[in-house]
């Protein structure tokens, strides 16, 4: 089987327990990996919280924060912004909060997106967005996004897997959420944990058995017992400076 180079992973739900806590078995696998491999985490949450995640999982590796809106190429530098439809995107927003009553998240530290609690049936909001043609929908489990069409995880990857002297296909990537499917697309292999939504599953090129961190936790086990990655002797950032 194939080897590559790194591995991309979402936060919430595949890092994660269902609750949000940082899973200890995933924590141990990615201190494991921690600066002998390249993880770059890839989330629609905020940079801020992307950012913490990152130093506690000790990815030791650039990052992709709103689900491909804002690139990190290493810990203390500025952050890349994606410019999304921001009028647009603001418009949309105000015309939702006249008919339904929205929380919406983060909305200071957010950036490049909009985020709201799924408190409202996502077939009751999508019709009021047919007039915004640069808007996508992204239900991402935890919270539904709005997003410029052409801001995505995957897009993130390619990115940043350039400014690392790397291919997109060089990554292996896991997620359990509808916006993490252009990441497998993009990426060269992929794979679901077990709570994963049944779209993302179909496209995972592996289910894994196990939910949420144990599901991280177990890719890693395959990844090593297959020879898919190979970790360096010793430890290094990969940060690109």
């Amino acid at each position: 089987m194939a080897q590559f180079s790194g591995i991309v992973s979402d936060i919430d739900g595949t890092v994660t327990h269902n609750d949000r806590r940082l899973s200890v078995e995933a924590l141990k696998a990615a201190h494991m990996l921690s600066g002998r491999i390249p993880v770059v985490l890839a989330s629609g949450n905020t940079l801020c919280f992307t950012r913490a995640i990152s130093k506690m999982m000790g990815t030791r590796s650039p990052l992709i924060a709103e689900n491909g809106g804002l690139l990190l190429p290493s810990y203390d530098a500025d952050p890349i912004m994606v410019e999304p439809c921001t009028d647009e995107l603001n418009a949309a927003l105000q015309l939702l909060l006249e008919h339904f009553d929205l929380t919406v998240f983060d909305s200071r530290d957010r950036v490049t997106d909009i985020s709201f609690a799924k408190t409202v049936d996502k077939n009751e909001v999508i019709p009021y967005l047919t007039d915004f043609p640069n808007i996508h929908f992204v239900d991402a489990e935890y919270a539904y996004h709005l997003t410029d069409k052409n801001i995505c995880k995957g897009d993130g990857l390619r990115r940043i897997a350039e400014m690392m002297g790397l291919k997109s296909k060089d990554f292996i990537a896991i997620g359990d959420s509808n916006n993490d499917i252009d990441l497998f697309h993009e990426s060269g292999f992929s794979f679901a944990v077990a709570n994963a939504t049944d779209d993302v599953k179909k496209e995972a090129d592996v289910v894994l058995k196990n939910s949420f961190g144990d599901g991280f936790a177990e890719m890693v086990d395959y990844l090593l017992q297959n020879d898919m990655i190979e970790l360096e002797e010793e430890q290094r950032d990969f940060y690109v400076l």
